[in-house]
Protein backbone atom coordinates (compact mmCIF):
# COMPACT_ATOMS: atom_id res chain seq x y z
CA UNK A 1 0.00 0.00 0.00
CA UNK A 2 0.86 3.28 -0.37
CA UNK A 3 1.81 4.72 3.14
CA UNK A 4 3.38 8.61 2.06
CA UNK A 5 1.68 10.47 4.97
CA UNK A 6 -1.20 8.31 4.28
CA UNK A 7 -1.56 11.04 1.44
CA UNK A 8 -0.71 8.22 -1.90
CA UNK A 9 -3.56 6.30 -1.14
CA UNK A 10 -7.59 7.66 -1.30
CA UNK A 11 -7.09 11.22 -0.19
CA UNK A 12 -4.40 11.92 -3.18
CA UNK A 13 -6.42 12.63 -6.02
CA UNK A 14 -5.09 14.74 -9.10
CA UNK A 15 -6.93 17.26 -12.00
CA UNK A 16 -8.24 15.16 -14.04
CA UNK A 17 -8.29 17.60 -16.45
CA UNK A 18 -6.08 19.43 -14.50
CA UNK A 19 -8.76 22.45 -15.39
CA UNK A 20 -7.71 24.27 -11.79
CA UNK A 21 -8.30 27.56 -11.34
CA UNK A 22 -6.09 30.82 -12.16
CA UNK A 23 -6.32 31.69 -8.06
CA UNK A 24 -5.13 27.74 -7.55
CA UNK A 25 -1.79 27.80 -9.71
CA UNK A 26 -1.21 31.28 -8.04
CA UNK A 27 -1.43 29.87 -4.30
CA UNK A 28 1.24 26.84 -5.84
CA UNK A 29 3.71 25.82 -3.42
CA UNK A 30 6.98 26.12 -5.48
CA UNK A 31 8.05 28.76 -8.36
CA UNK A 32 11.02 26.67 -10.54
CA UNK A 33 12.62 28.43 -12.79
CA UNK A 34 14.96 26.67 -14.97
CA UNK A 35 18.27 28.36 -16.51
CA UNK A 36 20.88 26.58 -18.34
CA UNK A 37 24.76 26.31 -17.67
CA UNK A 38 27.42 26.78 -19.43
CA UNK A 39 28.57 23.28 -19.66
CA UNK A 40 28.66 20.10 -22.53
CA UNK A 41 25.51 18.51 -23.30
CA UNK A 42 24.96 15.43 -22.95
CA UNK A 43 24.60 13.01 -26.14
CA UNK A 44 21.78 10.79 -26.00
CA UNK A 45 22.08 7.75 -28.98
CA UNK A 46 18.55 7.57 -30.86
CA UNK A 47 18.36 3.91 -30.09
CA UNK A 48 18.41 4.66 -26.51
CA UNK A 49 15.40 3.19 -25.38
CA UNK A 50 14.57 -0.79 -24.84
CA UNK A 51 13.05 -3.44 -23.49
CA UNK A 52 14.13 -6.61 -21.62
CA UNK A 53 12.78 -9.91 -21.83
CA UNK A 54 13.73 -13.39 -20.34
CA UNK A 55 14.38 -15.52 -23.03
CA UNK A 56 11.41 -17.83 -22.52
CA UNK A 57 9.88 -14.65 -24.61
CA UNK A 58 11.58 -15.67 -27.42
CA UNK A 59 10.49 -19.25 -27.28
CA UNK A 60 6.90 -18.92 -27.34
CA UNK A 61 5.22 -18.09 -30.49
CA UNK A 62 2.88 -15.30 -31.51
CA UNK A 63 4.48 -13.24 -28.85
CA UNK A 64 7.22 -11.33 -30.02
CA UNK A 65 6.03 -12.08 -33.68
CA UNK A 66 5.53 -9.73 -36.95
CA UNK A 67 2.06 -10.87 -36.70
CA UNK A 68 0.60 -9.60 -33.45
CA UNK A 69 0.39 -6.14 -34.36
CA UNK A 70 -0.81 -5.39 -30.61
CA UNK A 71 2.74 -5.68 -29.74
CA UNK A 72 4.32 -4.03 -32.85
CA UNK A 73 2.41 -1.27 -32.39
CA UNK A 74 3.12 -0.66 -28.52
CA UNK A 75 6.80 -0.77 -29.29
CA UNK A 76 6.66 1.41 -32.42
CA UNK A 77 4.95 3.88 -29.80
CA UNK A 78 8.19 3.91 -27.87
CA UNK A 79 10.07 5.11 -30.85
CA UNK A 80 11.39 4.57 -34.16
CA UNK A 81 14.90 2.77 -33.04
CA UNK A 82 15.52 0.92 -29.62
CA UNK A 83 17.33 -1.92 -28.39
CA UNK A 84 15.66 -5.73 -26.88
CA UNK A 85 17.81 -7.43 -24.93
CA UNK A 86 16.94 -11.30 -24.48
CA UNK A 87 18.41 -13.33 -21.99
CA UNK A 88 17.82 -13.05 -17.53
CA UNK A 89 17.92 -15.89 -15.34
CA UNK A 90 16.64 -18.14 -17.75
CA UNK A 91 19.04 -17.42 -20.48
CA UNK A 92 21.28 -19.99 -17.61
CA UNK A 93 18.63 -22.88 -18.37
CA UNK A 94 18.01 -22.37 -22.65
CA UNK A 95 19.51 -23.93 -25.38
CA UNK A 96 19.76 -23.69 -29.07
CA UNK A 97 18.06 -26.59 -31.26
CA UNK A 98 17.50 -26.26 -34.15
CA UNK A 99 14.95 -28.65 -35.35
CA UNK A 100 13.83 -29.63 -31.47
CA UNK A 101 10.66 -28.95 -29.46
CA UNK A 102 9.98 -25.17 -28.69
CA UNK A 103 9.87 -25.11 -24.84
CA UNK A 104 9.34 -21.46 -22.84
CA UNK A 105 9.72 -22.87 -19.02
CA UNK A 106 11.75 -20.93 -16.46
CA UNK A 107 14.05 -23.53 -15.90
CA UNK A 108 13.90 -25.13 -19.70
CA UNK A 109 13.34 -23.08 -22.78
CA UNK A 110 14.43 -24.43 -26.07
CA UNK A 111 14.83 -21.78 -29.01
CA UNK A 112 14.41 -23.30 -32.56
CA UNK A 113 14.83 -22.21 -35.93
CA UNK A 114 11.21 -21.18 -35.77
CA UNK A 115 11.64 -19.33 -33.12
CA UNK A 116 14.41 -17.30 -34.12
CA UNK A 117 12.78 -16.69 -37.81
CA UNK A 118 9.94 -15.56 -35.47
CA UNK A 119 11.83 -13.11 -34.09
CA UNK A 120 14.21 -11.78 -36.33
CA UNK A 121 10.65 -10.41 -38.59
CA UNK A 122 9.81 -9.11 -35.48
CA UNK A 123 12.71 -7.01 -35.85
CA UNK A 124 12.27 -6.06 -38.88
CA UNK A 125 8.94 -4.66 -38.38
CA UNK A 126 9.54 -2.76 -35.88
CA UNK A 127 12.89 -1.46 -37.11
CA UNK A 128 14.59 -2.27 -33.85
CA UNK A 129 18.10 -4.56 -32.92
CA UNK A 130 18.73 -6.77 -30.14
CA UNK A 131 20.94 -7.92 -27.38
CA UNK A 132 21.28 -11.55 -27.39
CA UNK A 133 22.35 -14.02 -24.47
CA UNK A 134 23.79 -17.09 -24.84
CA UNK A 135 24.33 -19.78 -21.68
CA UNK A 136 27.13 -19.14 -20.15
CA UNK A 137 26.25 -20.48 -16.77
CA UNK A 138 25.53 -24.45 -17.74
CA UNK A 139 25.92 -24.56 -21.48
CA UNK A 140 29.65 -25.64 -23.85
CA UNK A 141 31.49 -22.66 -25.63
CA UNK A 142 30.80 -25.23 -28.64
CA UNK A 143 27.04 -24.58 -28.08
CA UNK A 144 27.51 -21.39 -27.47
CA UNK A 145 29.20 -21.38 -30.91
CA UNK A 146 26.98 -22.82 -33.05
CA UNK A 147 23.97 -20.83 -31.46
CA UNK A 148 25.43 -17.11 -32.16
CA UNK A 149 25.77 -18.90 -35.73
CA UNK A 150 22.13 -19.19 -35.77
CA UNK A 151 21.18 -16.04 -34.18
CA UNK A 152 24.06 -13.87 -36.59
CA UNK A 153 22.64 -15.70 -39.37
CA UNK A 154 18.94 -14.69 -38.90
CA UNK A 155 19.34 -11.45 -37.50
CA UNK A 156 21.92 -10.48 -39.23
CA UNK A 157 22.17 -6.43 -38.52
CA UNK A 158 19.31 -6.74 -36.36
CA UNK A 159 21.97 -8.17 -33.64
CA UNK A 160 23.09 -5.75 -31.72
CA UNK A 161 25.59 -7.30 -29.85
CA UNK A 162 26.21 -10.59 -27.96
CA UNK A 163 25.92 -11.43 -24.41
CA UNK A 164 28.05 -13.89 -22.51
CA UNK A 165 26.23 -14.75 -19.25
CA UNK A 166 23.77 -13.27 -17.25
CA UNK A 167 24.38 -12.06 -13.78
CA UNK A 168 27.65 -13.05 -13.83
CA UNK A 169 29.56 -11.79 -10.87
CA UNK A 170 26.89 -14.49 -8.82
CA UNK A 171 27.23 -17.90 -10.44
CA UNK A 172 29.15 -18.81 -7.40
CA UNK A 173 26.74 -17.87 -5.18
CA UNK A 174 23.43 -19.51 -3.92
CA UNK A 175 22.60 -23.42 -3.34
CA UNK A 176 22.54 -24.35 -6.42
CA UNK A 177 25.70 -22.36 -7.66
CA UNK A 178 27.13 -22.46 -11.44
CA UNK A 179 30.63 -22.07 -10.45
CA UNK A 180 32.83 -23.09 -7.52
CA UNK A 181 33.09 -20.09 -4.96
CA UNK A 182 34.51 -18.00 -4.68
CA UNK A 183 34.40 -17.14 -8.18
CA UNK A 184 36.12 -13.63 -8.56
CA UNK A 185 36.53 -11.46 -11.41
CA UNK A 186 39.70 -13.04 -12.71
CA UNK A 187 38.46 -16.08 -13.24
CA UNK A 188 35.34 -14.27 -14.75
CA UNK A 189 37.56 -12.71 -17.28
CA UNK A 190 39.61 -15.98 -18.50
CA UNK A 191 36.66 -17.90 -19.43
CA UNK A 192 35.29 -14.98 -20.99
CA UNK A 193 38.21 -14.43 -23.07
CA UNK A 194 37.96 -18.28 -24.02
CA UNK A 195 34.20 -17.96 -25.29
CA UNK A 196 35.18 -14.70 -26.77
CA UNK A 197 37.87 -15.91 -29.11
CA UNK A 198 35.71 -19.19 -30.24
CA UNK A 199 33.10 -16.97 -31.08
CA UNK A 200 34.39 -14.26 -32.78
CA UNK A 201 36.35 -16.95 -34.87
CA UNK A 202 33.43 -18.29 -35.77
CA UNK A 203 31.68 -15.41 -36.81
CA UNK A 204 33.76 -12.72 -37.68
CA UNK A 205 33.22 -8.64 -36.86
CA UNK A 206 30.11 -9.82 -34.42
CA UNK A 207 30.01 -7.38 -31.20
CA UNK A 208 29.72 -7.93 -27.65
CA UNK A 209 28.68 -6.62 -24.85
CA UNK A 210 29.67 -7.34 -21.14
CA UNK A 211 29.63 -8.22 -18.13
CA UNK A 212 26.21 -8.29 -17.33
CA UNK A 213 26.35 -7.78 -14.04
CA UNK A 214 23.43 -7.81 -11.40
CA UNK A 215 25.15 -5.07 -9.30
CA UNK A 216 28.50 -5.19 -9.56
CA UNK A 217 30.31 -2.02 -10.52
CA UNK A 218 33.62 -3.44 -9.85
CA UNK A 219 33.34 -5.74 -12.49
CA UNK A 220 32.29 -3.07 -14.65
CA UNK A 221 34.90 -1.19 -14.24
CA UNK A 222 37.22 -3.84 -14.30
CA UNK A 223 35.77 -5.12 -17.77
CA UNK A 224 36.18 -1.73 -18.78
CA UNK A 225 40.40 -1.28 -18.10
CA UNK A 226 41.19 -4.83 -19.55
CA UNK A 227 38.97 -4.67 -22.48
CA UNK A 228 41.36 -4.89 -25.65
CA UNK A 229 38.92 -4.83 -28.50
CA UNK A 230 36.86 -7.88 -26.82
CA UNK A 231 33.91 -5.74 -25.59
CA UNK A 232 31.97 -3.01 -27.35
CA UNK A 233 29.26 -2.22 -24.58
CA UNK A 234 29.92 -2.09 -21.08
CA UNK A 235 26.03 -3.90 -19.30
CA UNK A 236 25.09 -4.22 -15.79
CA UNK A 237 21.74 -4.26 -14.28
CA UNK A 238 19.82 -2.43 -11.88
CA UNK A 239 16.66 -2.43 -9.22
CA UNK A 240 15.52 -0.20 -6.94
CA UNK A 241 15.16 -3.22 -4.19
CA UNK A 242 13.70 -6.45 -3.73
CA UNK A 243 9.87 -6.91 -3.98
CA UNK A 244 10.20 -7.96 -0.43
CA UNK A 245 11.79 -5.29 0.93
CA UNK A 246 10.41 -2.76 -1.28
CA UNK A 247 7.84 0.26 -1.28
CA UNK A 248 6.19 3.06 -2.41
CA UNK A 249 8.22 5.95 -0.67
CA UNK A 250 11.28 3.87 -2.54
CA UNK A 251 9.63 5.21 -6.05
CA UNK A 252 8.80 8.10 -4.77
CA UNK A 253 12.19 9.73 -3.57
CA UNK A 254 15.85 8.76 -5.04
CA UNK A 255 18.01 6.13 -4.51
CA UNK A 256 20.68 7.19 -1.81
CA UNK A 257 23.14 4.79 -3.77
CA UNK A 258 22.61 5.52 -7.69
CA UNK A 259 24.11 8.41 -7.44
CA UNK A 260 27.48 6.63 -7.00
CA UNK A 261 26.87 3.97 -9.03
CA UNK A 262 26.05 6.20 -12.42
CA UNK A 263 29.50 8.55 -12.05
CA UNK A 264 31.47 5.16 -11.45
CA UNK A 265 29.67 3.88 -14.65
CA UNK A 266 30.12 7.19 -16.53
CA UNK A 267 33.79 7.61 -15.54
CA UNK A 268 34.40 3.75 -16.57
CA UNK A 269 32.69 4.69 -20.35
CA UNK A 270 34.48 7.46 -20.34
CA UNK A 271 37.78 6.63 -19.58
CA UNK A 272 37.70 3.47 -22.08
CA UNK A 273 35.62 5.10 -24.72
CA UNK A 274 33.27 2.04 -24.44
CA UNK A 275 29.71 2.67 -24.17
CA UNK A 276 27.55 1.72 -20.94
CA UNK A 277 23.89 0.01 -21.07
CA UNK A 278 21.73 -0.40 -18.49
CA UNK A 279 20.17 -4.06 -20.01
CA UNK A 280 18.06 -5.09 -17.64
CA UNK A 281 16.13 -2.67 -14.76
CA UNK A 282 12.90 -1.92 -13.33
CA UNK A 283 11.25 -0.86 -10.33
CA UNK A 284 11.75 -3.68 -7.92
CA UNK A 285 13.15 -7.32 -8.78
CA UNK A 286 10.75 -10.64 -8.13
CA UNK A 287 8.59 -9.26 -10.33
CA UNK A 288 7.49 -5.99 -8.83
CA UNK A 289 5.53 -4.56 -6.22
CA UNK A 290 2.06 -5.16 -7.08
CA UNK A 291 -0.05 -2.25 -5.70
CA UNK A 292 3.02 -0.12 -6.25
CA UNK A 293 5.08 -0.73 -9.40
CA UNK A 294 1.80 -1.05 -11.70
CA UNK A 295 0.03 2.20 -10.22
CA UNK A 296 0.92 5.59 -11.34
CA UNK A 297 3.88 5.97 -8.72
CA UNK A 298 5.59 3.57 -11.48
CA UNK A 299 5.14 5.72 -14.10
CA UNK A 300 6.47 8.44 -12.67
CA UNK A 301 9.78 6.65 -11.71
CA UNK A 302 9.94 4.91 -14.68
CA UNK A 303 10.07 8.78 -16.54
CA UNK A 304 12.48 9.64 -14.12
CA UNK A 305 15.16 7.15 -14.23
CA UNK A 306 15.11 6.97 -17.58
CA UNK A 307 15.37 10.66 -17.47
CA UNK A 308 18.26 10.51 -15.19
CA UNK A 309 20.23 7.63 -16.54
CA UNK A 310 20.21 9.49 -19.86
CA UNK A 311 21.71 12.64 -18.28
CA UNK A 312 24.76 10.62 -16.54
CA UNK A 313 25.84 9.42 -20.10
CA UNK A 314 24.22 6.07 -20.30
CA UNK A 315 23.45 4.80 -23.75
CA UNK A 316 19.98 2.88 -23.33
CA UNK A 317 17.76 1.48 -20.88
CA UNK A 318 15.97 -1.92 -21.10
CA UNK A 319 12.97 -1.87 -19.43
CA UNK A 320 12.13 -4.87 -17.90
CA UNK A 321 8.94 -6.63 -19.50
CA UNK A 322 6.51 -9.83 -19.73
CA UNK A 323 6.88 -13.25 -18.23
CA UNK A 324 9.56 -13.09 -15.11
CA UNK A 325 12.52 -15.54 -14.05
CA UNK A 326 9.51 -16.74 -11.80
CA UNK A 327 7.04 -18.13 -14.55
CA UNK A 328 4.43 -15.36 -14.22
CA UNK A 329 3.88 -11.62 -15.16
CA UNK A 330 5.66 -9.03 -13.59
CA UNK A 331 3.21 -6.50 -11.86
CA UNK A 332 5.98 -3.93 -13.36
CA UNK A 333 5.65 -5.09 -16.91
CA UNK A 334 5.38 -1.61 -19.55
CA UNK A 335 3.76 -4.48 -21.67
CA UNK A 336 1.22 -6.63 -20.20
CA UNK A 337 0.38 -10.21 -21.24
CA UNK A 338 -3.03 -11.73 -20.83
CA UNK A 339 -1.77 -15.34 -21.27
CA UNK A 340 -4.63 -15.93 -23.84
CA UNK A 341 -2.20 -13.49 -26.58
CA UNK A 342 -3.35 -10.20 -25.87
CA UNK A 343 -0.98 -7.51 -24.84
CA UNK A 344 -1.86 -4.13 -23.59
CA UNK A 345 0.00 -0.96 -22.02
CA UNK A 346 0.82 -1.71 -18.01
CA UNK A 347 0.91 2.07 -16.07
CA UNK A 348 4.71 2.01 -16.79
CA UNK A 349 4.18 2.38 -19.97
CA UNK A 350 3.00 5.60 -19.70
CA UNK A 351 6.03 6.76 -18.31
CA UNK A 352 7.85 5.31 -21.44
CA UNK A 353 5.77 7.19 -23.58
CA UNK A 354 5.95 10.62 -21.88
CA UNK A 355 10.13 9.89 -21.96
CA UNK A 356 9.41 9.33 -25.77
CA UNK A 357 7.51 12.61 -26.11
CA UNK A 358 10.42 14.38 -24.44
CA UNK A 359 13.51 12.93 -26.64
CA UNK A 360 11.55 12.90 -30.00
CA UNK A 361 13.79 15.17 -31.96
CA UNK A 362 16.39 15.53 -29.48
CA UNK A 363 19.79 13.80 -29.04
CA UNK A 364 20.89 15.50 -26.11
CA UNK A 365 20.52 16.34 -22.17
CA UNK A 366 21.39 20.04 -21.65
CA UNK A 367 22.70 21.45 -18.12
CA UNK A 368 20.17 23.23 -16.05
CA UNK A 369 20.25 24.76 -12.91
CA UNK A 370 17.15 23.53 -11.08
CA UNK A 371 15.78 24.97 -7.44
CA UNK A 372 13.04 23.14 -6.00
CA UNK A 373 13.27 24.72 -2.95
CA UNK A 374 13.42 21.44 -1.22
CA UNK A 375 10.30 20.06 -3.08
CA UNK A 376 10.18 16.72 -4.38
CA UNK A 377 10.63 17.75 -8.35
CA UNK A 378 12.95 16.81 -10.94
CA UNK A 379 13.41 18.91 -14.19
CA UNK A 380 15.35 17.76 -17.25
CA UNK A 381 15.77 19.76 -20.62
CA UNK A 382 16.40 18.17 -23.93
CA UNK A 383 17.34 19.54 -27.16
CA UNK A 384 19.98 19.79 -30.22
CA UNK A 385 23.31 21.67 -31.08
CA UNK A 386 23.11 23.29 -27.70
CA UNK A 387 19.28 24.57 -27.77
CA UNK A 388 16.45 23.33 -26.13
CA UNK A 389 13.34 21.91 -27.53
CA UNK A 390 11.76 20.09 -25.12
CA UNK A 391 11.54 20.46 -20.98
CA UNK A 392 10.08 17.25 -18.81
CA UNK A 393 9.23 18.42 -15.08
CA UNK A 394 8.25 15.18 -12.71
CA UNK A 395 6.83 16.03 -9.79
CA UNK A 396 6.30 13.69 -7.28
CA UNK A 397 5.61 15.62 -4.02
CA UNK A 398 2.95 14.85 -2.32
CA UNK A 399 1.93 18.16 -2.05
CA UNK A 400 3.16 20.50 -3.03
CA UNK A 401 2.36 21.78 -6.60
CA UNK A 402 4.74 23.46 -8.87
CA UNK A 403 4.88 26.56 -11.21
CA UNK A 404 7.43 25.81 -13.86
CA UNK A 405 9.47 28.92 -15.20
CA UNK A 406 11.11 28.18 -19.14
CA UNK A 407 11.06 31.95 -20.19
CA UNK A 408 15.35 31.63 -19.76
CA UNK A 409 15.41 28.77 -22.26
CA UNK A 410 13.55 31.12 -25.11
CA UNK A 411 10.81 28.13 -24.76
CA UNK A 412 8.39 31.19 -24.15
CA UNK A 413 5.77 29.16 -26.88
CA UNK A 414 5.28 25.40 -25.80
CA UNK A 415 2.82 22.76 -26.30
CA UNK A 416 2.37 21.00 -22.92
CA UNK A 417 1.29 16.86 -22.28
CA UNK A 418 0.57 15.87 -19.11
CA UNK A 419 0.87 12.54 -17.56
CA UNK A 420 -1.50 12.45 -14.98
CA UNK A 421 -3.91 9.81 -13.37
CA UNK A 422 -6.85 10.05 -10.76
CA UNK A 423 -4.76 9.07 -7.72
CA UNK A 424 -1.46 8.30 -6.79
CA UNK A 425 -1.74 4.84 -6.45
CA UNK A 426 -4.20 4.02 -9.63
CA UNK A 427 -3.28 1.38 -11.71
CA UNK A 428 -6.06 2.58 -14.28
CA UNK A 429 -7.17 5.61 -15.39
CA UNK A 430 -3.91 6.97 -16.29
CA UNK A 431 -3.39 8.76 -19.12
CA UNK A 432 -0.92 10.86 -21.61
CA UNK A 433 -2.07 13.74 -23.42
CA UNK A 434 -5.87 13.05 -22.24
CA UNK A 435 -5.46 10.07 -23.81
CA UNK A 436 -5.05 6.09 -22.99
CA UNK A 437 -3.39 3.33 -25.34
CA UNK A 438 -6.24 2.25 -27.59
CA UNK A 439 -7.62 -1.93 -28.12
CA UNK A 440 -4.59 -1.55 -30.69
CA UNK A 441 -1.39 -0.44 -28.79
CA UNK A 442 -1.87 2.54 -30.32
CA UNK A 443 -1.78 6.32 -28.69
CA UNK A 444 -2.87 9.32 -29.69
CA UNK A 445 -2.77 12.71 -27.66
CA UNK A 446 -6.32 14.15 -27.05
CA UNK A 447 -5.76 17.55 -25.34
CA UNK A 448 -2.69 19.63 -25.76
CA UNK A 449 -1.90 22.58 -24.23
CA UNK A 450 -0.71 26.23 -25.28
CA UNK A 451 1.49 27.61 -23.35
CA UNK A 452 2.59 31.49 -24.42
CA UNK A 453 3.25 32.75 -21.25
CA UNK A 454 6.64 30.37 -20.31
CA UNK A 455 4.84 29.55 -17.06
CA UNK A 456 3.68 25.91 -16.36
CA UNK A 457 1.79 24.97 -13.48
CA UNK A 458 2.36 20.94 -12.28
CA UNK A 459 0.31 19.91 -9.61
CA UNK A 460 1.25 17.25 -7.14
CA UNK A 461 1.82 14.25 -8.26
CA UNK A 462 2.14 14.44 -11.87
CA UNK A 463 4.22 15.48 -14.86
CA UNK A 464 4.83 17.52 -17.97
CA UNK A 465 6.68 17.25 -21.18
CA UNK A 466 6.85 20.44 -22.63
CA UNK A 467 7.46 21.15 -26.56
CA UNK A 468 9.04 24.42 -28.16
CA UNK A 469 6.40 25.85 -30.78
CA UNK A 470 7.09 28.44 -33.28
Amino acid sequence: MLTRRKLLGNSLKLSAGFALSARAFADADVTITLKLRDENAVRVPTNFPGFGYEMSSVARLGLLSALNSRYVNLIRGIGNAGVLRVGGIVADYTRYDSNGTIIAERQNTVITHEGLEQFAAFLGRIGWTAIWSVNFAQGTVQDAVAEVRAVSAMLGVRLEAIEIGNEVENYGRGEKSFRKAPYEYETYRKEYKEWHAAIASAVPNIRFAAPDTATSVEWVEHMAHDAKGDVQLLTTHYYRNGQKRGSADQLLFPDPRLKDILVRLRTASKESGIPWRMCETNSFSGGGLPGVSNSFVGALWTLDFMLLLAGYGCAGVNIETGINQLGFISSYSPIQDDGKGLNTAGVPYYGMLAFASAISGCDEVLPVDVDTQGANITAYVLGTGGKPRSVAIVNRDATRDGTLSIRQLGMANASILRLSSPAADSTVGVTFGGASVDQDGVWKAETRELCQSGIVPVPHMSAAILRATP
